[in-house]
């Protein structure tokens, strides 16, 4: 009502789902499942991968992981892009990071006379966003800075700077004042500071998890401290708030109670 003092409107915030690290055709089928569900229940405003959508281990130096099967490459992009259509469909906006493996195809390319001929045809850059309306940061720095994308003024996303035990507060050092959401260590971290220059405000560093299969495939009989888990954020004016959400088998629960089941 004009002229009432008090009155002010509410500012919704922006929206935004991140996760990482499918490693399809290595991914966690019912994590991946239960994620695009919750994409499809909260209808962000942007929706994030932060790379290694795709395993790509058919370009790979190493030799195939034993007792895991080989895939053909068309059948993960297949999979990879009827992921993503789903997740597309329910964003406004789809962001594509690309991670290390990914980048495998650029490595091969460079390194075959196969590769020189075929990358075009074959790169995840190109395949994953072929007739798809959404924003991919290649994994190399040739325009001159660190690939990322900033989610507003005070939160980078990015792949992965380090893979180490403490991957997440390594993040936040290197980060310089800015708040930092990561992939490539498959962990679910986060490190919470106050910002020095700002008192009063919070700058933070978190590792979303993954939505693969939670044994390495490089060291099978090995625990690892992996968790199928994604990232949830509330983007305002002045503050954001980001809850880290795992899947706990076949569902998740949402920061309001909500629960997702595959």
């Amino acid at each position: 009502m004009a002229g009432v003092k008090g009155t002010h409107h509410a500012h919704r915030p922006t929206v935004s789902l991140v996760s990482g690290d499918w490693h399809i055709p290595y991914h966690d089928k019912r994590a991946v499942e239960v994620f695009c569900r919750v994409v499809e229940h909260v209808k962000p405003d942007i929706s994030v991968s932060l790379g290694d959508v795709l395993d790509c281990s058919q370009f790979s130096a190493y030799p195939p992981t034993y007792r895991m099967p080989e895939t053909e490459y068309e059948d993960d992009i297949t999979e990879a892009n009827r992921v993503l259509d789903r997740i597309g469909a329910a964003s406004e906006e789809l962001v594509l990071v690309e991670g290390n493996h990914e980048y495998r195809l650029d490595r091969w390319a460079a390194a075959t006379r196969e590769g020189k001929g075929s990358y075009a045809s074959l790169a995840p850059r190109h395949r994953l966003t072929k007739g798809r309306k959404c924003r991919y940061i290649p994994y190399d720095n040739l325009g001159g800075t660190y690939p990322h994308f900033r989610l507003n003024s005070r939160i980078s996303v990015l792949h992965g700077w380090s893979y180490a035990k403490h991957a997440t507060k390594n993040h936040l050092a290197l980060s310089q004042g800015r708040s930092i959401i990561h992939g490539h260590t498959h962990r679910v971290d986060m490190s919470l500071i106050q910002d020095v220059w700002s008192p009063g405000h919070i700058v933070q560093s978190r590792s979303a998890g993954c939505l693969c299969q939670l044994v390495p495939l490089y060291r099978t009989s090995s625990p690892v401290e992996w968790c199928h888990a994604f990232i949830l954020a509330y983007l305002g004016r002045r503050s954001d708030s980001l809850y880290t959400v795992p899947i706990i088998g076949n569902r998740c629960i949402l920061p309001d109670g909500t629960e997702i089941a595959a």
